[in-house]
């Protein structure tokens, strides 16, 4: 074989061998912390609405939700896996974005309409899907 080619796959093979361990160490360390890695815009806005400090659900949403037997359990399903339409929430026009927010196949099947301020998240309107 060609010296340098046995010397490339050696080469080749350390960077593979030092690839692995790394990635294992990474998973190590990572797995024991609770990590989330948000980078599109779905999952960032879901993200800011779940984190604010105080959610709060206005009084015909409650009356709704108690109506039609909806937990919020469904709804912090709906803010983990929901999918944000952005082409139907209103973001420029107010101080504090209105965002709707869709099923996805994981979470629960309503439709919902959150604002979100500096420090609170409101929900708005709250529809069961059919």
């Amino acid at each position: 074989m060609n010296p340098k080619i046995s010397a490339f796959l050696r080469r080749f093979s350390f960077f593979l061998l030092g690839l692995a361990l790394g990635m294992m160490l990474l998973n190590f360390f990572f797995s024991k912390k609770n990590i989330e890695f948000d980078y599109l815009p779905n999952a960032r806005t879901l993200k800011s609405i779940r984190t604010k400090p105080h959610l709060v659900f206005a009084p015909e949403v409650k009356t709704y939700m108690t109506v039609h037997q909806v937990d919020s359990v469904q709804v912090m399903s709906l803010l983990y896996y929901g999918d944000v339409d952005f082409q139907k929430s209103t973001l420029k026009e107010i101080a504090c974005p209105i965002y709707f927010i869709e099923p996805t196949s994981k979470s629960a099947p309503l439709q919902m309409w959150v604002e979100r301020c500096d420090s609170v998240s409101t929900v708005k309107e709250i529809k069961l899907q059919k």
